[in-house]
């Protein structure tokens, strides 16, 4: 499943970025993901972050699609600036996950990895980084 076929995403208004683009989703900026001020919305950007996480678990991993469980276990995150217009996620696995994902379940049941998250407006302005935590196990063996 991809996650933007997940009902609360595609209630945000999470979208698939447009082919070929660095970017993997797009959250735009419509009054339901506004906060008080008229800012892009705490809540709302976390979920476009954690949901290019998992869209970048996909990307960079697609030999474990439909082979493995995957959740959120931990988030480090950083408000860096407002966001007042589109924001745009970029993700990527951090070195460790990259180099050993894989192998840890071709020799193991379950594992850990770590993508990395920037959402940035369409300026290049960065307004959340943060660094997700994925609980992994082959599928049949989570908890």
């Amino acid at each position: 499943m991809k996650p933007t076929d997940l009902a609360f995403n595609q209630a945000l208004g999470l979208v698939a970025a447009p082919a070929g683009a660095e970017h993997l989703l797009e959250l735009p900026f419509a009054p339901v993901v506004q906060n008080h001020v008229g800012t892009a919305h705490a809540a709302a950007q976390f979920a476009l972050a954690e949901a290019a996480s998992a869209a970048c678990l996909q990307r960079d991993f697609p030999e474990l699609d439909g082979r493995v469980f995957a959740v959120v276990r931990g988030v480090q995150l950083k408000y860096r600036q407002a966001g007042t217009g589109d924001l745009l996620a970029y993700a990527w696995p951090d070195d460790l996950t990259r180099a050993n994902l894989v192998r840890d379940l071709q020799t193991k049941t379950r594992t850990a990895a770590t993508v990395l998250v920037e959402l940035k407006d369409r300026a290049g302005r960065v307004t959340f980084t943060g660094s997700f935590d994925w609980f992994i196990a082959r599928a049949g063996t989570a908890p």
